[in-house]
């Protein structure tokens, strides 16, 4: 047995004192570091926020000291936003906002996924052909097909035209009807309570869930409806803004992705049971993908809830605008005043932002773990 003596477990002590101080001064570095990223990029919210409860003349008069960061307790005034509920229908805006990015959220989660399910677990012949059509069109923006897209939708569309997205649209309704009535059961199993239920009022809570699980559809559907029984167009519309954004060849490839790292032991072993493809989609593949999901819905919602340029070409009324378009509008309402109207526009920029912030504070630990575990093969 070996007696360390007591100059070595001194220097030992030396050493284990050294170490410590280098993890403290990297810890102290990397979070000060972080801190200071921290800080740097919120000076730009906080000016916002100070700046939307400060006179305009106030504002510029303290850009050049602390005070352009901090409010001032003698000049808080919410007239900025009084200004910006008075001058234009700003709970349109954001109700027309909310609505569209929930819709192509919803509705392209589903859509998406269910290409890549059939991309990823299923073979049939061209599938590589189309995997390598959908990976090319990630790389064209928007802006190289948005005028063709225009000149599409603008009082050119044709009535065969309608009814065959129309028609789309109701045969993907009952594809997700369908799943969702299988999965109702499920749940209702999963429950004793309502396992005792009589079988019609089992069957009105199946229906119940699956209207209410399908509303985005059901509302898209509705407005369809309305524009190829009517003699309205596309042009100037909600669906004009949602139908071009459903299926995106970014999310299909994300969802693809994901799902060819599940191994294929669960699709042969559902089959085996008698199980379908829809199933299999519903019931294996869905659950097991729920972090690919939320990663694209918040992803995608952050994508819609500011989009500008296309619902700008698209829309001509202001009961169509989203918050971006109706931005632009609100700024053009003081085109050629002597005074900037910069504190009305930092109000109506924290209404928008704020509480996407908010949101994003609330639920940010299931946000860092959806995109963390997105990427972890099954």
């Amino acid at each position: 047995m070996t007696t360390l003596t007591q100059e070595q477990l001194d220097q030992a002590k030396r050493q284990e004192q050294i170490y410590r101080v280098r993890q403290l001064i990297s810890k102290t570095i990397d979070y000060g570091f972080m801190t200071f990223l921290g800080i740097f990029f919120l000076f730009p919210i906080v000016f916002m926020v100070v700046a939307s409860l400060k006179p305009a003349r106030q504002i510029f008069a303290d850009l050049k000291s602390i005070w352009a960061f901090v409010p001032r307790p003698d000049t808080l005034t919410l007239a900025s936003y009084e200004t910006v509920f008075d001058q234009v229908p700003f709970e349109r805006y954001a109700f027309n906002s909310i609505f569209l990015t929930l819709v192509i959220v919803i509705t392209g989660l589903f859509v998406n996924s269910m290409a890549a399910f059939v991309l990823a677990r299923l073979r049939w012949p061209g599938r590589q052909l189309v995997l390598g059509i959908v990976v090319s069109l990630i790389i064209i923006p928007l802006e190289a097909i948005a005028v063709p897209l225009l000149m599409q939708v603008s009082n050119q569309m044709t009535t065969a035209l309608d009814l065959l997205v129309t028609l789309t649209l109701v045969g993907t309704s009952a594809m997700l009807w369908i799943i969702l009535w299988g999965a109702s059961y499920g749940v209702i199993q999963s429950r004793p309570s309502l396992q005792n239920l009589p079988v019609p009022a089992q069957w009105w809570l199946r229906g119940i869930f699956v209207v209410l699980l399908s509303l985005p559809f059901e509302a898209l559907l509705y407005l369809l409806y309305f524009q190829v029984m009517g003699d309205d167009k596309w042009f100037d519309s909600y669906h004009v803004q949602i139908v071009p954004f459903i299926a995106e060849p970014f999310s299909i490839f994300l969802f693809y992705q994901f799902f060819i790292g599940i191994p294929k032991d669960f699709d042969e072993a559902a089959y085996v049971d008698g199980a379908g493809p829809f199933r299999i989609f519903w019931q294996v593949i869905v659950p097991l993908s729920r972090p690919v999901f939320a990663t694209l819905a918040i992803l995608k919602f952050l994508q819609f809830w500011a989009f500008y340029l296309w619902p700008l070409q698209v829309t001509v009324s202001q009961k169509y605008y989203p918050l971006m378009v109706g931005m632009d509008t609100f700024n053009l309402l003081y085109t050629g005043e002597q005074e900037p109207p910069i504190g009305r526009l930092m109000a109506y920029a924290s209404l928008v932002t704020v509480p996407v912030l908010i949101t994003f504070l609330i639920f940010q630990r299931w946000f860092v773990q959806s995109v963390s575990s997105s990427g972890v093969k099954g």
